[in-house]
């Protein structure tokens, strides 16, 4: 569990280290020796890694990586912080110290439990189940099924990770233009754009009021919580249709940043995106195009 990914590694590692935490995240360590299991990040010590229980505690540790055995080898703890604990810190601390006292280390080896599996042991086949079960992957899986053109597909996807290039992305890019909304003063951000503006509250005000559907509240609701909501029969339409909108919105900013153009009115940005809902229409299944 202590390996990371390092600079020249190869494409193959690399992948590995990508999905590692979330590897870890599915076993539970039996501790032995303490040398193969980090004290604060691995869970071996009831149902939350320590790191998760005490995170006021974690947050100052100076060695965050800290293996089970190097800390309990030595009395008192050999954990440091970066500064003098008080108040709650220091009550916290007393009872993490209580709870690790009666962990007895021995010469055998740490051993990782594989949760999905009844035996313990680790299967492609249980994490390839898990990984389709995961709420991430559904919501992945969610908007690249839709009937919609590829960069759709991959602008839906975009605005999920929080890549997709609005102000404060650019900015942590190192460009020097303003951070304001161009349809208000507020700084742009996806959330802010998408779901916070003016412009985007009065477009999901008027799918309410015309659909009698509650807005989402961010990308990760949307194609998480919210999507899950309807139907299955009618959650591709209903996807397409909201993405619509949200092309519709992007490609009205777009427009006054970048061609100097007067603000969309409400109205003419969801004109857009039903325009963009019939379009994309021509794609669907016969049986959802009427729908859409």
């Amino acid at each position: 569990s202590q390996v990371s990914k390092k600079a020249g590694d190869s494409h193959f590692w690399s992948g590995l280290m990508e999905v590692k935490d979330l590897f870890l995240s599915l076993g539970v360590f039996n501790v032995h020796s303490g040398d193969q299991t980090r004290f604060w990040v691995d869970l071996w010590l009831g149902n939350k890694t320590l790191k998760d229980e005490y995170p006021a505690l974690y947050r100052i540790t100076r060695r965050k990586n800290v293996t089970v055995a190097n800390v309990l080898n030595s009395r008192p703890l050999n954990v440091s912080f970066r500064r003098a604990l008080s108040g709650n810190k220091l009550t916290q601390w007393l009872q993490l110290v209580s709870k690790v006292a009666d962990v007895a280390l021995t010469n055998e080896k740490d051993a990782f439990v594989w949760l999905p599996n009844r035996n313990g042991l680790f299967t492609v086949k249980s994490m390839y189940s898990n990984l389709m079960t995961n709420e991430t992957t559904l919501a992945f899986c969610r908007s690249w099924k839709i009937k919609v053109p590829l960069k759709i597909k991959t602008f839906l996807w975009f605005l999920k990770k929080g890549v997709t290039l609005t102000k404060d992305n650019l900015i942590k890019r190192n460009w020097k233009g303003s951070a304001k909304c161009c349809f208000c003063n507020y700084n742009e951000t996806i959330q802010h754009l998408f779901f916070e503006c003016h412009i985007a509250k009065f477009i999901w005000f008027t799918v309410f009021i015309a659909f009698n559907i509650k807005p989402p509240t961010s990308f990760t609701h949307l194609l998480g919580a919210w999507i899950k909501g309807f139907h299955h029969t009618v959650r591709n339409q209903v996807l397409v249709g909201v993405t619509a909108l949200c092309w519709a919105l992007w490609l009205s900013r777009n427009e006054i940043i970048f061609e100097r153009k007067v603000p969309n009115s409400y109205l003419q940005v969801i004109f857009r995106g039903t325009y963009w809902t019939r379009n994309w229409a021509r794609l669907s299944k016969e049986e959802e195009k009427t729908s859409l």
